[in-house]
């Protein structure tokens, strides 16, 4: 849709909007911030792939599945803010988000893929939700940075190196 249209700073979406395809602002390196709005019911896997100056997302509560890829390589993304009827994080959703230093998933989610939040290098701290049951292989591999985690008592399945190179790493809760 707007893929690579590099001097785009701004979108504003309506609430006529439901579905946002595959890929559709890939490459808009001048983008800095987006909210989907409450009507959005589904993204598309790539959509905000290798926006590099892209600092805050505020994901609404009609979207259920954080796409693969979604935010992979947005160097620059320091707030996400998920919205509560998102169940699933997909593979490589937050990939080399370098500049995200906390996330909180919400209770809502319950499956965090594999890769999701590989090599965000300042992420210190992530508070994972009640309803997770499942972390993905390497979810959170080569985060040198992260000393915190709180992981809710339903977690059933931890993935092969779901913590791999987390140097910092000093205090984990589970339950």
């Amino acid at each position: 849709a707007f893929e690579s249209c590099e001097a785009l700073e701004s979108v504003i979406l309506g609430e006529s909007v439901k579905q946002i395809g595959y890929n559709a602002f890939e490459y808009c390196s001048s983008l800095k911030e987006i909210a989907l709005p409450d009507s959005v019911t589904s993204i598309g896997e790539g959509i905000f792939f290798c926006c590099t100056a892209l600092e805050k997302v505020v994901i609404g509560d009609g979207v259920p599945n954080i796409s693969y890829y979604a935010f992979n390589n947005c160097s620059a993304l320091k707030n996400v803010i998920i919205g509560s009827s998102v169940i699933s994080i997909e593979g490589y959703a937050f990939e080399n988000c370098t500049s995200l230093t906390t996330i909180k998933i919400p209770d809502s989610v319950t499956t965090i893929g594999d890769e999701a939040f590989y090599d965000c290098e300042s992420l210190a701290s992530v508070t994972i939700g009640e309803s997770v049951t499942k972390i993905g292989d390497s979810a959170f591999y080569n985060c040198p940075s992260l000393t915190s985690v709180i992981i809710g008592d339903s977690v059933t399945t931890i993935g092969d190196n779901a913590f791999w190179y987390c140097p910092s790493l000093t205090s984990v809760i589970i339950g």
